[in-house]
């Protein structure tokens, strides 16, 4: 592993969890006029983040850590059907409340080279309550992939909340559909910079990152393709641990007797019968089918509480899925759109570098070997492939394995790591 990989995984790992920029911007306090196109939310301080770290020797004392400061940013997107819909996503950027006045200088002189971006697509949610936008701004605490990227390594961080969730949570989530997850990330991210820009917020280079874990590294990888159509450069992409090819999943998954987290499946199932209009009962069982728009278009559950409500078997008697589409799955409607939500359809022409833990159990780590193939073999691009495990040790034996839970903050910080070397290279900070 080289050595910039290792520099701020332990504190990065634990700020994860620490929750449970030119000339006249608001990188020193927020501003006093009303916003144009966006809402303050949050403002977090450097100092109580920091404190933490030191406290738990995590981080020394001389370490940057700056200031999280969260608007929430309406815009407007099209959905798969091709519809316009009213939707949210949240801007974080770093600040200096609550830092030395050294770092404060150090985050100035940060700003006026300008302030990269990191767009990254969040993890699978289920309830609103978890959405971006809504979570920061109930708790108005630092969570997750924002603190990584913002407070700790000066990046803004754009994420959209994904239809379905935030301004348009009555909109059924298209959950793994390739186009509309496209299109609602950059069009989050025109309107976050024109927010920025409009309110004079920070100073921004070009410098343009995507990321996302899970579903965000399957959104990050669809996102990436539209941002190249569309003639915007992404820097660097950093998909982390997604579900890049459907159908051999689905093929995996239908094979089974049975799955530890059956909401994943249950959810494409929903979300792929509603996109296509095809009756739930093509794929579900019941009583299980009954169900289905309670539990997803609700938004009012968690993932922990519809596992619950769903069965663990995969088929047969009391399972999840019907005979017919496990014995008939080959050729079906539900192969052919899989497949054609496959984000691996394109040639990038900038680096993308794959982020996956050799022991999660959710998305095997040969998703993303397939992956990196499939670039190769159709499209003659070579993509670059980071084991996690591998990374953190420099062991390319090691026995250590995490988890898909476990996996997310170290791939966070390999993730930070990388885009952090690119801007130094590019923007000199």
């Amino acid at each position: 592993m080289q050595q910039w990989y290792r520099k701020v995984v332990a504190f990065v790992v634990v700020s994860f969890f620490v929750s449970g920029c030119g000339g006249g911007s608001s990188l020193d306090e927020p501003s006093k006029v009303t916003l144009k196109g966006g809402e303050l939310i949050a403002d977090f301080p450097a100092n109580v983040i920091k404190e933490d770290l030191v406290e738990k020797k995590l981080i020394a004392p001389t370490q940057s850590v700056f200031g999280f400061r969260a608007y929430k940013v309406p815009y407007t997107t099209t959905d798969e059907e091709g519809k316009e819909v009213n939707a949210s996503g949240v801007v974080v950027l770093p600040s200096t409340l609550g830092v030395s006045s050294e770092d404060a200088q150090k985050l100035q002189q940060m700003n006026q080279l300008g302030l990269s971006i990191v767009v990254d697509d969040h993890g699978t949610i289920f309830a609103n309550k978890e959405a971006p936008s809504v979570l920061i701004a109930e708790t108005m605490m630092p969570e997750g992939a924002p603190i990584i990227f913002s407070s700790l390594a000066g990046f803004i961080t754009m994420q959209p909340d994904y239809i379905g969730f935030g301004d348009s949570k009555e909109h059924y989530h298209p959950y793994l559909l390739k186009q509309s997850s496209a299109t609602a990330t950059v069009d989050f991210y025109k309107a976050a910079k024109k927010f920025i820009e409009d309110n004079n917020l920070a100073k921004l280079n070009s410098g343009i990152y995507l990321s996302g874990y899970s579903q965000g590294g399957y959104v990050a990888l669809a996102a990436l393709k539209e941002f190249e159509n569309e003639g915007i450069t992404v820097n660097v992409t950093a998909p982390m641990a997604g579900p890049y090819l459907l159908d051999p999943i689905a093929q995996g998954v239908l094979s089974l007797d049975s799955i530890a987290v059956p909401s994943f499946m249950a959810a494409v199932a929903h979300a792929y019968a509603t996109r296509y209009q095809k009756d739930s009962t093509t794929l579900i069982q019941e009583p299980y089918a009954s169900r289905l728009s309670e539990l997803f278009d609700s938004k009012a559950y968690t993932r922990e509480e519809i596992d619950k409500q769903l069965t663990t078997k995969v088929s047969g008697e009391n399972g999840l899925f019907t005979d017919d589409i496990v014995q008939n799955y080959s050729g079906s409607w539900f192969q052919q759109v899989l497949q054609a939500n496959s984000v691996v359809d394109f040639a990038p022409t900038q680096l993308v570098t794959l982020i996956h833990c050799q022991g999660d159990d959710v998305i095997s780590y040969d998703v993303s070997v397939e992956t990196k193939k499939a670039f190769a073999n159709y499209f003659d691009v070579e993509v670059d492939l980071v084991p996690v495990e591998i990374a953190l040790t420099g062991d390319p034996n090691t026995e250590l394995r995490y988890t898909h839970a476990e996996c997310a903050p170290y791939a966070y910080s390999i993730a930070s790591s990388i885009f952090a070397k690119d801007r130094k290279n590019t923007v000199g900070y």
